[in-house]
């Protein structure tokens, strides 16, 4: 049995200066242009569908909007709905972690409100989103986080499956707390669990994912040492959290779930995927690996779409849009692990997951800085 998995930090918070006009839908061209890359760019990379569609698509800096007007116009696109049109073939989850509405810091939302700063401002009643996706593949069973026994011994066996209702197949986690001040440090930040139940000959595995983007400071990786540190002592807690209060507390629980274990007692695979802005020498991801997990994608060199593009075979997941001359850098993870913290980098077959993607965007304006992730993943035993 195999897990595929795709990871790509979107950067779509660009989406919110580049509307479309009125009376079009104001994601209109956002939407054209992630679908092309998806599906000219992307889809061809990964040799879908006949090889290597993913079954899970981990997605940050997603975007969405939500018309709270009295007379919604249909303009304003739910993060759901985006995701779906540029997803053909998955069904599409939004989770939004920072809005105007909630977190309503003039700092973060002004300029997209104000119509002297953009060309097509949003009006007050509809709430800006900013947030995570999860794409789950079309023939992929979601299953319940929790069921309504407290003994899994009487649980039935199809007492997990979510019957179409997949809400009950997540939780949204905040890893980081405190008063929103409109600035990147303290952006909200969460990590979206979800769990699948991998089938294949007759026999099962449950898969539980992680999808995260951790804190990032303002000028940090600049040269300034003091900010460097209280930016990786911040992602140490949350990674430490991530560990403790999620992944830890998930394996222990002997109430409300599911067995611990599927066919021929085969433990659960664990995947913590997404922006971790930290690089692989960090002390952040120094706890991960020492927690059991594995790296699936060891390479990093990064496969341009364009071979001829500077960023072609250099290292990393994260460069300068602007500057091809600033070297890129690896922020970006996928990690796997099995329930028991034993596993060994011998352990998993990952050597069919690819190097980092730069895919192409022939409309530039959305054009995003982050690699696409994917990681093929062989368990032990299959």
């Amino acid at each position: 049995m195999q897990v595929r998995l795709m990871s790509w930090n979107m950067a779509g918070a660009k989406l919110f200066d580049q509307l479309d006009p009125e009376p079009a839908p104001a994601a209109g061209r956002y939407i054209q242009a992630f679908h092309k890359a998806w599906n000219d760019s992307i889809v061809p990379w990964l040799a879908t569908p006949d090889k290597d569609a993913p079954d899970i698509i981990l997605l940050q800096e997603c975007i969405g909007f939500e018309d709270h007007s009295s007379s919604p116009s249909g303009r304003w696109q739910s993060g759901n709905e985006i995701l779906s049109k540029i997803f053909s073939g998955y069904q599409c989850f939004f989770f939004p972690a920072v809005t105007s509405h909630d977190n309503p810091h003039p700092g973060k939302w002004s300029r997209y409100t104000n119509g002297n700063a953009v060309a097509n401002p949003v009006p007050t009643a509809v709430d800006i989103q900013q947030g995570y996706g999860i794409c789950v593949r079309e023939g992929i069973i979601s299953a319940k986080l929790w069921t309504p026994w407290p003994d899994p011994q009487d649980a039935p066996p199809d007492a997990d499956q979510a019957n179409g209702e997949c809400t009950s197949c997540f939780e949204v986690i905040p890893v980081s707390t405190g008063l929103y001040l409109g600035d990147r440090d303290t952006e909200p930040r969460m990590v979206i669990m979800g769990r699948a139940k991998l089938e294949l000959d007759g026999e099962y595995r449950y898969l539980n994912y992680l999808n995260v983007h951790l804190n990032t400071f303002k000028d940090e990786r600049e040269g300034n040492e003091q900010l460097d540190q209280r930016a990786s002592i911040s992602r140490q807690q949350q990674v430490g959290l991530i560990l403790e209060n999620i992944v830890s507390a998930y394996q222990q629980s002997t109430h409300y779930r599911m067995h611990s274990h599927a066919d021929d007692n085969k433990s659960d695979i664990w995947i913590i995927a997404g922006d971790f802005n930290c690089t692989p020498d960090s002390a952040e991801i120094a706890a991960i690996l020492n927690a059991g997990f594995v790296d699936a994608i060891n390479d990093k060199h990064i496969e341009d779409a364009d071979p001829a593009h500077t960023l072609q075979d250099r290292v990393g997941t994260k460069w300068s849009i602007n500057d091809d001359e600033c070297p890129p850098v690896v922020l970006d993870h996928i990690f796997c692990g099995l329930e028991q913290p034993t596993l060994t980098s011998d352990t998993l077959e990952t050597s069919a997951s690819k190097r980092p993607f730069r895919p192409c965007f022939d409309d530039k304006a959305y054009e995003t800085d982050h690699a696409v992730l994917f990681a093929k993943i062989r368990l032990p035993g299959s």
